[in-house]
């Protein structure tokens, strides 16, 4: 992503510019096209991931709770940084990781059969159904992956809205649209399978720190899911434990002068906008959850 300013002088941000928040929802539609105008390459890969919160970290879920768990804290970030940073820390939780994925549980035969005769990665396609239909997880929730969209308006949907259903209501307080260029960082799409890519996790290569880049799972070929469908979901593997995905891609930033992500902030009071133009272009609970 080229480094860039708002374009509007309204637009209120952060002084290392990865914090931007415009002064209306117009200005936020203007500065979200603005940054997707600016990423790289001759075919543009943005990817966008929207949060009710906006302090929330880009952390897995799988990590959020096991500190939550393991360390009983209300919030996984109240975890002292001496703790997280440290490289024991990232070797327990991928032995944690390996633990349920591999020996607690596996694919079901279905997927391994289904692998022969589809060409799918049963692994891919255990964890992406845990993703999406959370309730089938049984052993410390979640996995190593983050809910990402290649679609800007899911993942403003996704800044607004908090629950579904008749429970669905614009979510209170900030929320957060990430916007990640995914050319910026290099080859990152895995084309490996992901049971591959777990034996790689119990190398000293990855234990040590030194291979632990976020990579980006989507398949060419996966099984139809309807949520997956609506959803456009591209999911980015939380590879290092001691950081999460923003700390990561600030420092590929620092190393190689280039721009990764911005966090577009989008304030309270105009999540009701936001709600009204998702309306209007029919991104609704029935159109994003169609089961």
């Amino acid at each position: 992503m080229q480094i860039i300013s708002p374009k509007l002088s309204s637009t209120q941000h952060s002084s290392d510019l990865r914090e931007w928040c415009p002064s209306s929802f117009e200005s936020f539609l203007l500065e979200m096209d603005h940054i997707i105008n600016s990423c790289e390459g001759k075919d543009p890969f943005p990817l966008f991931r929207g949060q009710i919160n906006s302090e929330w970290f880009l952390d897995s879920k799988f990590l959020r709770l096991s500190i939550q768990r393991l360390f009983k804290l209300a919030n996984h970030h109240e975890l002292p940084a001496k703790m997280r940073h440290n490289i024991s820390f990232h070797k327990v939780m991928t032995y944690l990781f390996l633990l349920k994925f591999g020996t607690i549980g596996k694919p079901s035969q279905e997927l391994n059969e289904a692998e022969a005769i589809h060409a799918i990665d049963p692994w891919f396609e255990w964890l992406k159904n845990l993703q999406q239909y959370p309730e089938n997880d049984r052993f410390i929730n979640g996995t190593f992956l983050l809910d990402w969209t290649s679609s800007k308006d899911i993942g403003l949907y996704f800044a607004t809205y908090e629950g579904r259903g008749r429970s669905r209501v614009v979510s209170s307080g900030n929320g957060a649209l990430w916007i990640y260029d995914a050319v910026s960082t290099g080859k990152t799409l895995q084309t490996k399978k992901l049971d591959e890519i777990m034996a790689m996790m119990e190398n000293t290569e990855f234990l040590n720190g030194d291979k632990t880049f976020p990579l980006i799972f989507h398949p060419t070929t996966q099984t139809i899911q309807s949520r997956s469908k609506n959803q456009d979901p591209i999911y980015i593997a939380q590879m290092d434990f001691r950081y999460d995905l923003a700390d990561i891609w600030a420092n590929y930033e620092y190393h190689h002068k280039k721009k990764v992500f911005i966090k577009l902030i989008l304030p309270e009071d105009m999540k009701g906008k936001a709600a009204q133009y998702l309306e209007s272009i029919n991104v609704v609970d029935e159109s994003v959850y169609p089961e």
